[in-house]
Order: structure tokens, then C-alpha cells, then sequence
């Protein structure tokens, strides 16, 4: 940790030395043009990436370059700057994706309607918790959201909905890049979803993190945290219905592998269970062998297993290792199974795999696959404001 923070100083002061006219980073114009400056008089060469191809920038007289996209659709937006090779955040923007383990990257929001822009009615709460977990054996954090106007006296608790972030992110993901309580405050205004508490909580099942993600162990370590911890204290701190047809889990990459396992093997547990571009390829896999391709980081090109790489597979054995008891009979018990992929994800074959083996023991669920999305949050936020409205109704 230590040498990353070096690194990032000496970044900064690489890019901004000496003083000089203010920057403004990043400027967003009326149309949805938006540009990009950065102060780097020694540089070689800066380009913006992250929004759609690298943008090159220019430098100008005193020292900085600036770059300027065409016009971008209303929506939330995470960039970078490569500067001689190296990547930077925007040291002119606070606004920040966070990340688990490194220093995330810079956002914007392009202003106009769409799933990210409030919504003028009431808002809702986000509160941030702390906890040790005794099963993983480490302190962390998970966010809970609380519908606008929430009564904690009321007599109808409230139904939980548990949405789980993908590799690489930490538990704020969702909220931080994802917009969901956002999404959820204008479906709710509109009338479209009920009220309903939704709790994002830190997605690894053991204290290495990110780094430790592929361990065969993992997810089942996550699942047993998850039920026997945090669902306990969300239930002791919040007016929410302990019934499980009033629970609900979803995740997006390497969430969607973990709410599914978790929702499947404990159906006792919950009555609603999705998966939004799920990494299946996390699973434990019932014959060992050597590691599975990673599965990528939200908002990362597909890499190893998508279309530039091998195309990560399980097997049927893989499928009934991890879902011994799932059966048309048992999964009869599920309000909403749903499971959707972006049709330019490398995720997509095990995805298809997975929904095949289902078919073939006749368990009835959605499919959803959208065509001209990868591994993005713009597919996950409309995955969410899709999936919300047909919860608890």
C-alpha cells in the first residue's frame, strides 16, 4: 500500500507541476460534448480512456492537454488518463469510482434523463456499516438503502433486497458507480417498484480480497457470511420482513455467480434470485484443474475467456457439484429466477451453458440476453431497473 501511494503522489506531481491557470476537468458542455484537460508540461504523450476508443489529447502553449469526445448519451461515465504509459485519475475531478484494492477511477455524469438522474420526489437513505466477520475472519463493510419516506414503525416490514457488486469493486459499487439507489428512488416515486430496503454488501469470501477470489472455497465462505451474518444484523437493525418471500438476491459478474449460489442452495432463504452477466467460471468445479480464465473486472473489455481469448466452459458435473439439491420441484418454490447477459460478452457461453442445464431438468426462468452490450455498467443498471419492478409484488 505504501508503494502505491508513492506511486500515485509522484503521478500527480508529474502531471500538475508548478502553478499556473486553474484546469477544469472535466468540462461538460450543454450538447453532451465533454473535455478533458490534464497539466503535464513534460509529457510525452496523454490520451483519455474508458470512454469509448482512446481519445489522444493535444497540449497546448502552457503545458496542457485537452481532448474534447463528441456527444454522450445522459448517463454515468468512468475514465482515465494514460500519461506516457501510465495511468492516472483526473487530479482536477474528486468524483471517483471506487475500487477494492487500487485507486478506482474518475467519473462523470453527463446530465439529461436516463436511469442515473434523480428523480424530484423524495429520496432515499444510504447508511454505511462496519462488522468483523468471525467465518472470514476479517473487518468489513456492507451499505444499506432505505426508501424515501422509511417508517420503521410501520406495520408491514419491509421487503430486503441483497445486490451483490462484481470483482475488483468493493461494497459502495453499487451505489457509487451503480446508481442503484438512485434507480431504485425513481421507481419507486413512479410507482413502478415497492419500497424496499436493498443492502450491498463487501462481495469477497476471504480476507485476501480481489486476490483471492478464485479459490475454490470462496463463494461458499461468501454465502455462509452472508446468511449467518450480515442477514442477522440487517434483521436487528432494520423493520425488514424475515419471511423469504420478502428477500430477494441479485449480483452482476462475480455477484451473479455468488447470488446464485447463495440464492439456489437456500431457497428456504429466498424467494427471488438473479444473475446479471454471471462468472460462472467461479464456481468450484467438480474435477480440478488448472485456473479458470479471470473473469473481468466491471467495465473491462471480456480479455482472457471473452472474445480475444480462450472461451472459459464448465461442465455438467460442474453444474450439479454446486447445485446438488436445485430441482424442477425445489426451484418451483422460487417467485422469479432471472438471469440475463450482454450478447458481446465473453461471459455469454457459460451463461448459455448454465440456462441449458436448467432447460434440460426442466426449472423454469428468465432469460435476458441484450444485444450490443459487453461486461458494462450501463447493462447493469438497466438489468436492475428491469428486475426491480417484478420483485415482491
Amino acid at each position: 500500500m505504501k508503494r502505491l501511494l508513492c506511486f500515485l503522489a509522484a503521478a500527480c506531481l508529474y502531471a500538475q507541476p508548478g502553478r499556473g491557470p486553474a484546469v477544469k476537468s472535466p468540462e461538460i458542455a450543454p450538447d453532451g460534448k465533454v473535455t478533458f484537460r490534464l497539466r503535464a508540461p513534460n509529457a510525452n504523450e496523454v490520451a483519455v480512456t474508458g470512454i469509448g476508443e482512446r481519445l489522444v489529447m493535444t497540449k497546448d502553449g502552457h503545458g496542457v492537454w485537452s481532448a474534447t469526445t463528441g456527444a454522450l448519451k445522459p448517463d454515468l461515465y468512468t475514465y482515465a488518463f494514460t500519461l506516457d504509459g501510465v495511468s492516472i485519475v483526473d487530479p482536477s475531478n474528486p468524483l471517483r469510482k471506487t475500487a477494492y484494492a487500487g485507486v478506482g477511477s474518475s467519473m462523470m455524469r453527463v446530465p439529461g434523463p436516463s436511469l442515473v438522474e434523480p428523480a424530484a420526489g423524495a429520496r432515499g437513505v444510504v447508511a454505511h456499516h462496519f462488522y468483523h466477520s468471525a467465518s472470514i475472519g476479517d473487518d468489513r463493510d456492507y451499505y444499506v438503502y432505505t426508501p424515501p419516506n422509511y417508517d420503521p414503525h410501520r406495520k408491514e416490514p419491509y421487503p430486503v433486497f441483497f445486490v451483490l457488486h462484481g470483482l475488483g469493486d468493493d461494497a459502495a459499487a453499487w451505489t457509487n458507480v451503480g446508481a442503484a439507489n438512485t434507480i431504485l428512488d425513481n421507481l419507486i416515486d413512479s410507482g413502478k417498484a415497492k419500497p424496499m430496503i436493498m443492502v450491498n454488501t463487501l462481495g469477497y469470501g476471504n480476507a485476501d480480497g480481489p486476490a483471492g477470489a478464485m479459490r475454490p472455497d470462496m463463494i461458499r465462505m461468501f454465502a455462509k457470511a452472508l446468511i449467518e451474518e450480515v442477514l442477522p444484523q440487517v434483521e436487528k437493525q432494520y423493520h425488514v420482513a424475515k419471511d423469504r418471500n420478502a428477500r430477494a438476491i441479485a449480483g452482476l459478474s462475480m455477484g451473479g455467480a455468488e447470488a446464485f449460489y447463495t440464492g439456489l442452495n437456500h431457497i428456504d432463504k429466498f424467494a427471488y434470485v438473479g444473475s446479471m452477466s454471471g462468472a460462472f467460471i467461479m464456481w468450484p468445479r467438480a474435477n480440478p484443474q488448472p485456473p479458470a480464465p479471470r473473469a473481468a473486472a466491471p467495465g473491462e473489455a471480456p480479455g482472457r475467456g471473452g472474445r480475444s481469448g480462450r472461451r472459459p466452459r464448465l461442465e455438467t458435473a460442474d453444474f450439479e457439484k454446486n447445485f446438488p439439491n436445485l430441482t424442477a420441484k425445489s426451484a418451483s418454490q422460487l417467485k422469479l429466477l432471472w438471469m440475463g447477459c450482454g450478447t458481446d460478452d465473453g461471459l455469454l457461453g457459460v451463461n448459455r451453458q448454465f440456462a441449458a442445464w436448467m432447460k434440460s431438468k426442466d426449472i423454469r426462468f428468465r432469460d435476458e440476453e441484450v444485444p450490443g452490450f459487453a461486461h458494462v455498467w450501463p447493462l447493469w443498471r438497466q438489468n436492475l431497473a428491469e428486475l426491480a419492478p417484478q420483485l415482491f409484488q
